[in-house]
């Protein structure tokens, strides 16, 4: 029973972590309509700039978020200023094309800038742990997963409890309509997108305190946000998490009582259930409105 329990609060933590690297897939989708094939990509960027400055200036991980905020969000904006703006209303194949090319030179760059060696963020604290009732939590990853769970409830309130969160959700509801009542809509994707890559890349902080890092990491990443967002609702935010959750406890739980290899089958298995079955997700809305 506790190593149930066990399995079952690994799972919640790792879910926590997967939400908050998929809710900017989701807000990119919502907004935009746009697929995001580099999304995992600003995972990776976001882990490697806390690997460096941890490295090279001794930053402890948590500091380098703001750094790392502000570098993604500036990239996300230039992305979508020079290149998806243009694609904005043609078919969605263009940009699925343009993303796949950002993916392919991101993950090339960087497997020639850092090489394709696995690489640890290892804080002092780093193999700490509090034990609670029998159960075993690393200070890294609770802090990751309380980080992580501010990350999504900030992006919550902020699209439904601020004037640029309103003007989003209108762009999101109607594009035309908003841009009759004075909405700048390609300023807005600007700011949508930037919000994106920058929430995004902060997950890869967070997930470089309690995982290996390397430049291919970002597929994988890409895979995992569009299976969280398939489940919870391609474009709800609120459905992310419990999307994320499912994921984590899915994985911890196979992990823990399968043979090694059967929890990507599983998941697999179940995002094709998803797709043909309960597209809107598991919660039956698919809009950030």
């Amino acid at each position: 029973m506790e190593f149930f329990l066990q399995s079952l609060v690994n799972g919640v933590l790792l879910g926590g972590v997967y939400a908050a690297c998929s809710v900017g897939f989701s807000l990119a989708f919502g907004v935009m309509g746009v697929v995001n094939l580099c999304h995992g990509d600003f995972v990776m960027l976001g882990a490697f700039i806390t690997y460096w400055l941890f490295v090279g200036m001794g930053v402890d991980p948590f500091f380098t978020l703001p750094f790392c905020l502000l570098t993604l969000f500036l990239l996300g904006l230039l992305l979508q200023r020079l290149a998806l703006n243009r694609l904005m209303g043609t078919p969605p194949i263009m940009t699925y094309l343009l993303t796949f090319g950002f993916h392919l030179i991101f993950a090339n760059a960087a497997l020639r800038a850092w090489t394709a060696d696995y690489r640890t963020v290892r804080p002092t604290y780093a193999g700490e742990t509090l034990e609670l009732m029998g159960l075993i939590l690393p200070y890294a990853r609770v802090w990751t997963f309380g980080v992580a769970m501010a990350l999504v409830a900030g992006l919550y309130f902020l699209l439904y409890r601020s004037e640029i969160g309103r003007a989003i959700r209108a762009t999101a509801q109607d594009r035309e309509m908003a841009r009759l009542m004075g909405v700048p809509i390609f300023r807005i994707y600007m700011v949508t997108f930037g919000l994106s890559a920058a929430i995004t890349g902060l997950a890869g902080s967070l997930i470089s305190t309690s995982f290996v890092i390397h430049p291919q990491m970002g597929l994988p990443y890409t895979i995992i946000a569009f299976f969280v967002v398939v489940l919870g609702g391609m474009g709800y935010i609120p459905g992310t998490l419990w999307g994320g959750m499912i994921l984590g406890l899915l994985e911890s739980l196979t992990t823990s009582y399968l043979p090694a290899g059967t929890s990507l089958t599983i998941t697999f298995f179940l995002l094709l259930l998803m797709l043909i079955f309960r597209s809107a997700g598991i919660l039956g809305k698919g809009s950030v409105a």
